[in-house]
């Protein structure tokens, strides 16, 4: 922006020049006595600096540079081609920006990133690891963005749960939502005779149908599923349900039972108290209990979730939302459903965050950035099943929800407005720590996940684990990042 307030003042300065060289000719040779020979040497005079003028001119723009912006990120490669795209767009749409996008891959990202930051080089723009971004924020690397939220009323009517902030200040939000839903492969519930799974918070199975379901759903090499007493737990061959083993994933289902990860106030955790261990007993049960779910070693001996929906190795498969971009390009038949629930219909809101470095030259056009990233109508990845819209009218908006669920044919089956829109805005009633509990991610790295990963082995039950959890995490415990 500084070249472009030096241009416009070399060429006022230039105009000035001009027109006070012209109004002192013209003061000294007033029209009224002008002779025809003084008039042609006024003329020739004017006609001498007008190359001068057009040559200053020129010069200013030439010495005009663009703002050079560096926006770092992660992603397959199909989420490289869409941001590539988004990149070009932007840069031809912005003449005084340019953008260049620098790939890094996630299993080195967060270190990446670190060094580049600690080496002065930071990006102006980027996907920042939701467990790093407080502590950047507190060592004053990321901007504060309220101000620019305040003032722009398409960027700041966002969802609410999508926030980073620390203290008063708005440090990121996340790049794009996501949510946890179920899918399902309809040929496998076809040939069990089976209704498809629910797609509104209204008819949304309780636990127990749940349970029921999958167990008739799972079915070992004998045919028998294991609703049958004959049924083999040593050789599934399909499973009624899979779902990741971390912390995420098991969030929709510990809200659902009343439970909590951390008090409001960010000052006790709360993962040992019974609604939370109820949550996470039940869903332990699935794998070892009922034997509808595969063991940690069975999930790692398999290949991608997708690909055993594909397969029918399981029937369901609770993740995010995330997969649809796998799963509409697999030429299968499938669809999806809205979680089983304990005591209410929840689901949460996720999204890895975006943020601006303090250390950027040029805050404004990194703004500006920003917002294009979040662009349902210029950014593919909203449209192709990777990244759910950001903003309250994506989700209110008849013409708009169509612009994202309707732009690819393919890409999103018939229940989709119901699952994904519905159920996002009227079932996601809390934040979840990531967004708001300091130290978060030391505390998921060090006390939690080490834990569950024994619950899951069923080399602990729930009660215990969660037990431990809270005994080391509370030692990390810093309160919330920023006031309720």
């Amino acid at each position: 922006m500084v070249d472009h307030f030096l241009t416009a003042f070399k060429f006022r300065l230039m105009i000035c020049f001009y027109i006070s060289t012209i109004s002192t000719l013209v003061i000294k040779f007033p029209t009224s006595v002008m002779a025809d020979q003084q008039l042609t040497k006024l003329m020739t005079r004017i006609l001498r600096l007008l190359p001068i003028a057009v040559l200053i001119l020129v010069g200013s723009r030439l010495e005009a540079k663009p703002a050079e912006l560096v926006f770092t990120y992660w992603g397959s490669p199909f989420e490289r081609q869409a941001v590539k795209k988004v990149i070009q767009q932007f840069n031809r749409q912005h003449a005084n920006i340019r953008v260049r996008a620098q790939h890094i891959p996630n299993s080195n990202y967060a270190t990446k990133l670190l060094t580049m930051v600690a080496a002065g080089t930071a990006p102006d723009v980027a996907y920042i690891p939701d467990a790093m971004i407080s502590k950047l924020a507190s060592a004053g690397r990321l901007m504060d963005l309220s101000d620019y939220f305040q003032h722009d009323s398409e960027a700041s009517n966002r969802m609410p749960q999508i926030y980073y902030k620390l203290q008063d200040q708005i440090i990121g939000t996340s790049a794009a939502i996501e949510t946890i839903i179920l899918y399902y492969n309809k040929q496998v519930f076809d040939q069990a005779g089976l209704a498809y799974p629910p797609a509104t918070a209204e008819e949304a199975w309780s636990w127990q149908e749940f349970v029921a379901i999958c167990q008739k759903l799972t079915t070992d090499r004998h045919g028998y599923d294991a609703t049958n007493p004959n049924f083999d737990a040593e050789h599934i061959t399909t499973y009624g349900v899979a779902f990741p083993q971390a912390e995420l994933f098991t969030l929709p289902f510990i809200y659902s039972n009343g439970g909590q990860v951390a008090s409001d106030d960010g000052q006790k955790l709360l993962l040992n108290q019974p609604e939370a261990v109820e949550a996470l007993r039940k869903m332990q049960d699935l794998i070892y209990r009922y034997h509808v779910a595969p063991t940690p070693s069975t999930l790692e001996s398999m290949p991608s979730s997708s690909f055993m929906l594909q397969t029918g190795k399981v029937a369901m498969d609770i993740t995010g939302h995330w997969q649809i971009l796998d799963l509409s390009q697999m030429g299968f038949d499938w669809g999806m459903g809205v979680l089983p629930y304990f005591k209410q219909p929840i689901t949460i809101i996720c999204g890895a965050p975006l943020g601006i470095f303090t250390s950027s030259k040029h805050p404004e056009e990194a703004f500006q950035l920003f917002k294009a990233l979040g662009d349902t109508a210029s950014n593919d990845l909203f449209g192709n099943g990777l990244w759910m819209p950001l903003h309250v009218e994506d989700y209110t908006d008849p013409t708009r929800v169509s612009q994202w669920l309707n732009s690819k044919p393919g890409v999103y089956p018939a229940e989709a407005r119901s699952v994904l829109v519905d159920y996002t805005i009227n079932y996601t009633p809390r934040q979840i720590p990531m967004y708001w509990l300091r130290n978060y991610g030391q505390m998921l790295d060090e006390a939690i996940t080490p834990v569950l990963s024994l619950m899951w082995a069923g080399e602990a039950n729930a009660q215990r684990a969660m037990d431990q959890a809270v005994k080391e995490g509370q030692k990390l415990l810093q309160g919330r990042l920023f006031k309720k």
